[in-house]
């Protein structure tokens, strides 16, 4: 089996996509109230975090 380095971005990637999974699977138990102004933010923070560990790798 071959090891190569590991890539960040698509952990990075990952890891954003699990956790706005589970604001909207929250959202829609009714355990939290999730509106467009606070989704939005957390979307557009996603992918610039995502964006920003795709250039430094």
């Amino acid at each position: 089996m071959r090891r190569g380095r590991v890539d960040r971005t698509l952990i990075v990637a990952g890891l954003a996509t699990i956790a706005l999974g589970t604001l909207l699977l929250l959202d829609r138990l009714g355990s939290i109230d999730l509106r467009f102004e606070y989704a939005a933010p957390a979307v557009l923070a996603a992918i610039g975090v995502v964006l920003i560990t795709a250039g430094l790798s």
